[in-house]
């Protein structure tokens, strides 16, 4: 039986009502907590969540987290966000539903942000050797974002994309004094968290940029940055990610403005002998 027929079924009071419609609502959230953080999140006691697992029939709370999980993958999947989409009507509505939920990722962003947090993962990126970058499928773009503004900034990069990407870290020189970011979201795949570990293993500090502090990318890495990916019919949206991207690379121009300052006035001068631009 379903979580959502189960619920409909079961004899709950008021208060157990509001807590499976916050445990539903927030699923990208509650899917991947344990009984002990559930019941922190719904600010409830951890036996009130055991009990309230057992009303709606489930023997063990790892049944009732594996449907969490379930109801959790077809809010995410491409297929049910684009039966979703469908539901828009006029092209004006899609073009303002699209504005406004890249605004609400854009704002959940800041929101979510944790200034410490992102001075840590910038200092460690300033300070370390080569910073690895990895993604796949979607999130590539935000790995070649990433890559070109280190460029600019003089920092060493290696950026590895693709499927075999676990196999491809095997193979790479990252070490103790290296970073290592990778970018997954929603289910997230199952290479990236094994490239995090391998990176750990090498003694390399690790950062996820995610749309989740509690998925499994963002419990592998020692650093999280969370950037929200609501929005896009065929997949998810990257407006966030990249302004996230942005966001590294403007601290660590901050860190080191005499060099940055050098170094584009240099590039300003080559630019000009070579008559690149139009203008």
């Amino acid at each position: 039986m379903e979580l959502t027929t189960r619920i409909k079924n079961a004899n709950l009071s008021q208060k157990e009502r509001l807590v499976v419609q916050h445990i539903t609502k927030e699923i990208d959230k509650t899917a991947f907590l344990s009984g002990v953080q559930l019941a922190e999140e719904c600010g409830v006691s951890a036996p009130f969540i055991t009990r309230l697992v057992r009303k709606l029939g489930y023997e063990r709370f790892t049944e009732f987290k594996d449907q969490l999980e379930e109801l959790y993958k077809k809010t995410t999947s491409p297929y049910d966000m684009f039966q979703s989409f469908l539901t828009e009507g006029e092209m004006t509505e899609v073009i303002q539903t699209s504005v406004i939920q890249d605004m609400a990722n854009l704002s959940n962003m800041e929101k979510l942000l944790n200034p410490s947090v992102l001075e840590s993962v910038v200092d460690v990126v300033d300070k370390c050797g080569t910073v690895y970058m990895a993604a796949m499928f979607a999130s590539e773009i935000a790995v070649r974002a990433l890559g070109h503004y280190l460029w600019r900034l003089g920092k060493p990069s290696v950026e590895l994309l693709g499927v075999g990407l676990s196999k491809k870290m095997e193979f790479s020189e990252i070490g103790e004094n290296d970073v290592f970011i990778a970018f997954s979201s929603q289910r997230v795949l199952r290479e990236v968290v094994e490239a995090v570990s391998f990176a750990k293993k090498q003694g390399a500090a690790t950062v996820a940029v995610t749309d989740n502090s509690a998925n499994p990318l963002a419990c592998a890495c020692d650093y999280v940055l969370v950037a929200p990916v609501k929005g896009v019919a065929v997949d998810y949206t990257h407006v966030a990610t990249l302004a996230m991207v942005n966001l590294i690379a403007n601290c660590l121009a901050k860190k080191s403005p005499e060099a940055v300052a050098a170094s584009l006035e240099r590039e300003v001068e080559k630019c000009s002998s070579r008559n690149l631009f139009c203008l």
